[in-house]
């Protein structure tokens, strides 16, 4: 009975690793690593609050690729330019993969490309993937980095106006 308990143990560990999810421990503040990358604004105010949150990206070929469910609101006080620190899989990657993940900070819940105010990323860091019996890693050498303002793009009516005026006073000389 006991050889039975342990081979069917056994087995039930080679299939949890086998086809585990890759996962990561996902924050910028892990003291047992020695990350401490505190985000900034372009102003130099580490980032507070509701208004500013922060994701993580995948490089996916030469694209970032947001992470489901990984949003998250910078916390507040002393603990400001900081996010709570959360395990995360990534997906389509396995366990024991490598992938490359970036921090990215931005205002508002839409992501890095729908922020208004300010929006930046960390640099890019390489783990090897956690998940099955492997603990997830930290992103280790994961540095801190500031914001930088949103510059909004002109609209096809605003260019269209200047060139209507442009012609405008152009014929009245």
């Amino acid at each position: 009975m006991k050889k039975q308990i342990i081979a069917a143990l056994a087995l039930m560990a080679c299939v949890a690793t086998a086809h585990a999810q890759g996962q990561v421990n996902f924050g910028n503040k892990v003291s047992a690593s020695g990350i401490n990358a505190i985000v900034k604004d372009s102003k130099g105010a580490a980032l507070s609050g509701p208004t500013y949150n922060a994701a993580l990206y995948v490089q996916e070929g030469n694209n970032w690729t947001l992470v489901p469910g990984t949003v998250t609101p910078f916390r507040t006080g002393a603990a400001a330019g900081y996010i709570s620190s959360a395990v995360v899989t990534i997906p389509g990657h396995d366990a024991k993969s490598s992938a490359t993940l970036q921090m990215g900070a931005f205002d508002g819940t839409g992501g890095y490309d729908a922020a208004t105010i300010e929006h930046g990323f960390s640099n890019p860091v390489t783990v090897t993937l956690g998940g099955g019996l492997d603990l997830p890693p930290d992103m280790v050498n994961l540095t801190a980095f500031s914001t930088t303002p949103v510059v909004p793009e002109p609209s096809i009516i605003a260019l269209g106006l200047v060139g209507a005026a442009g012609l405008f006073i152009r014929r009245r000389k």
